[in-house]
């Protein structure tokens, strides 16, 4: 049996490892936070190896922005065809042949482009912006462009955020927020992509770029798509690691992204589509439910799927409910409003 001395011995030090534990966590998240939040190596090669459009049938514009920061980020403008390439015409391609088939198809569209028909047909289509989340680069996205772009005739722009891909400079909120700016910016004077109605979508992270940007431009965004978004870091930070005390929040957290702040400065008027991933236990629903519940009676509407954070939008269904949500909400303008009482469930 342990001696009252011993006892007390080990207690102190189980209290100091805790302590020094404790502090080393704190101490972490303040000087690696950046790192943390924005893991723009991961996977490996995300810094160096960026998928291009082509690869999933998508002729493309590869676009250098310069911000006014002075740094230069990269981005995809993928305009709308009558007659894109299906992935059916790319099976059973060697690789050597789906690269030829590839070359052929951006010639083909760079003859479209001079075809006045073909360019009034794209100008005549809205636009996607789409906001990615804090990991991998815009390359990774493609698929999910080419989901607007082939199935509802989108014209879709990708962004690669500061020290993304093969962007320049450092990210961090401030950075990315000018890069949202830049995008923006570019998309409302291009001479098709900002000829129509603009909408954006953002996964994680991306979703609170998309809240941003609309609260910045709320004349020009005609609709924003959300999936599995956080209320703040303020809120998330205690979720992922409880550890830490949440009176020093306010001091450690240098990155905030707080799209409770964003969301109210949204027009009513502007229809907002929740995608909601139920197994999600990084943004867990309720962060969702926070946000939505801010619209109180604006154009909203929540769909949920039994998904995780990461293939939330792998789900049998997702695609068809964004199909039928722009045609409803931005191709018809429709009226369609979410009653705030009902657990998200459309009237």
């Amino acid at each position: 049996m342990l001696s009252s001395n011993t006892a007390l011995t080990i207690a102190k030090y189980a209290f100091g490892a805790s302590v020094t534990a404790t502090t080393l966590v704190i101490g972490g998240l303040w000087y690696f936070q950046r790192s943390l939040i924005y893991p723009s190596g991961f996977p490996e090669g995300s810094r160096s190896v960026v998928p291009k459009p082509i690869e999933v049938g998508c002729p493309y514009e590869d676009v250098t922005l310069t911000c006014s920061d002075g740094i230069k980020i990269k981005a995809y403008a993928i305009m709308a065809r009558k007659k894109p390439l299906m992935l059916s015409e790319l099976r059973g391609l060697t690789p050597t042949e789906r690269k030829e088939r590839a070359q052929n198809e951006m010639e083909a569209w760079a003859q479209e482009m001079g075809d006045e028909k073909a360019i009034e047909y794209s100008k005549s289509r809205p636009t996607i912006v789409i906001f990615h989340a804090n990991a991998g680069n815009m390359g990774h996205r493609v698929p999910l462009a080419r989901h607007f772009n082939v199935d509802y005739k989108y014209r879709t722009r990708l962004t690669s955020s500061h020290r993304y891909g093969l962007s320049e400079g450092k990210p961090s909120e401030l950075g990315l927020q000018i890069d949202i700016q830049t995008a923006m910016k570019y998309v409302q004077v291009h001479p098709i992509l900002g000829q129509t109605k603009i909408v954006l979508y953002g996964q994680s992270l991306g979703g609170a770029a998309c809240f941003y940007a609309a609260s910045k431009h709320s004349d020009t965004v005609a609709g924003v798509i959300v999936e599995n978004t956080m209320l703040s870091l303020k809120t998330l930070v205690p979720l992922v690691m409880p550890q830490i005390p949440k009176f020093l929040l306010p001091i450690l957290l240098t990155e905030h992204w707080d799209a409770h702040k964003t969301v109210p400065l949204i027009p009513s008027t502007t229809p907002i589509l929740f995608l909601v991933g139920k197994r999600d236990t990084l943004v867990k629903a309720e962060q969702m439910v926070a946000l939505r519940e801010l619209r109180g009676s604006g154009r909203t509407r929540w769909r949920e799927f039994d998904g995780e954070h990461n293939d939330t939008c792998l789900q049998p269904g997702y695609w068809e409910e964004i199909g039928k949500w722009l045609r409803e909400e931005i191709e018809d303008d429709g009226m369609e409003v979410v009653d705030q009482n009902d657990g998200g469930k459309e009237n």
